[in-house]
C-alpha cells in the first residue's frame, strides 16, 4: 500500500516477530524510522522526476520564444510589436513564477528529509 497505513501488514510483522525483550515503544520507533526512510528514499525519487520534468519544460517554453521571434524577424509572422511584448513578456513571466514556485516546494530545506 504505497503512502498508507498498512495494519494487516503490521499484525502480520507482529505475529511473526521473534520473542525478544524489545518494548512496544521501541518497536513503534523502529517502525516510525522505516516509515520516514521510506518516505525520504520516496521523495527524493519524485523530486528527480519533477526537477527533470520543469527542467524540460523550460527548455521547451524557451525554444519556442526562439521560433516567435525567429518567426517575427522573418516576417512570416504578423503581429503587432505591442501583441509580440505582451505574449512573450506575460508568458515568461508567468513560467519563472511557476518554476519558482515548485522549485521551493520540491526543494523546501526545512520539509527535506
Amino acid at each position: 500500500m504505497a503512502g498508507g497505513f498498512n495494519l494487516g501488514g503490521l499484525i502480520s510483522d507482529v505475529a511473526n516477530a521473534p520473542a525478544s525483550s524489545v518494548s512496544i515503544a521501541e518497536f513503534i520507533s523502529y517502525e516510525k524510522h522505516r516509515s520516514d526512510i521510506q518516505n525520504s528514499n520516496q521523495n527524493m525519487v519524485e523530486r528527480k522526476r519533477y526537477a527533470e520534468y520543469i527542467f524540460s519544460f523550460t527548455c521547451i517554453w524557451c525554444i519556442c520564444i526562439f521560433f516567435i521571434l525567429m518567426w517575427k524577424g522573418l516576417g512570416k509572422l504578423n503581429l503587432s510589436d505591442e501583441i509580440i511584448i505582451t505574449l512573450i513578456g506575460s508568458t515568461t513571466l508567468n513560467v519563472l513564477v511557476f518554476f519558482t514556485l515548485v522549485t521551493k516546494y520540491l526543494f523546501n530545506s526545512e520539509k527535506s528529509t
